[in-house]
C-alpha cells in the first residue's frame, strides 16, 4: 500500500456536495465505502487527518466547511493509499469531508502534537534540530493563532541542523517517525 504524506494549506474555493452522509463517533474515526460525506463534527482548531482507502481506483477528500465554506482537496490519487495531512485553523470550523472512492475508506481526525515555545518568538529564532530517523521528518511553525508557516525541516534521514523559526512562531509540529530533539 503506498503511504502518502501532505502538507495541506487551506485555500478558498467552490461548495463540495454529497450523496451519503457517514458520521463520526465522538470525532475520533469515521468509515465508509464507496462515495459520501464523512461528518467530522465541528472542528475549530487545526488537527491531523489520517486516511487510508483500499481497494482499486481514483479516489479524492476535500474539506467541508461550516457556511459553505470549502477549499481545495485535501488528497486526490489511486487507491489504494494511507497517509496523514495536516488541516490548518480555517475562517469557518470544519464539519466534514466529502469522499469520492472506488471502496472502503477511513479518516481519522487527531489533534496536533505541538512543542510550545516558552513564549511567541517577537524575532526570528535559531534552534538546534536533531533527528535520528530512517523516515520522513517535517517541522514547520505555528503562529499563536494556528496557522501554520512553510516547513523548516522537510527531509529523510538523520538530520542535525540549526532551524530558524520566523517572528511569531508559539508552537511548532514535528512529524517524525524516530526521536528528535530541539535545543536552544
Amino acid at each position: 500500500m503506498k503511504k502518502l504524506f501532505l502538507l495541506i494549506s487551506i485555500v478558498l474555493m467552490g461548495i463540495p456536495t454529497g450523496q451519503g452522509v457517514v458520521q463520526a463517533a465522538e470525532m475520533d474515526e469515521v468509515s465508509g465505502t464507496g462515495n459520501g460525506v464523512a461528518d467530522l463534527g465541528t472542528i475549530r482548531k487545526p488537527v491531523i487527518v489520517d486516511f487510508t482507502f483500499v481497494g482499486s481506483g481514483p479516489m479524492v477528500a476535500v474539506p467541508v466547511f461550516a457556511k459553505g465554506k470549502s477549499s481545495i482537496g485535501w488528497i486526490e490519487g489511486e487507491a489504494p493509499v494511507s497517509g496523514s495531512l495536516f488541516a490548518e485553523k480555517h475562517s469557518s470550523p470544519l464539519i466534514g469531508a466529502k469522499i469520492t472512492a472506488p471502496d472502503q475508506w477511513t479518516l481519522r481526525v487527531r489533534p496536533i502534537i505541538v512543542v510550545k515555545l516558552s513564549q511567541q518568538t517577537k524575532r526570528d529564532t535559531v534552534r538546534k534540530f536533531v533527528y535520528r530517523g530512517s523516515g520522513d521528518v517535517v517541522v514547520f511553525p505555528i503562529s499563536a493563532k494556528g496557522m501554520s508557516g512553510f516547513p523548516v525541516v522537510n527531509s529523510s534521514g538523520n538530520v542535525k541542523k540549526n532551524i530558524t523559526l520566523p517572528r511569531g512562531t508559539k508552537y511548532i509540529s514535528i512529524w517524525a517517525n524516530g526521536p528528535w530533539k530541539l535545543k536552544k
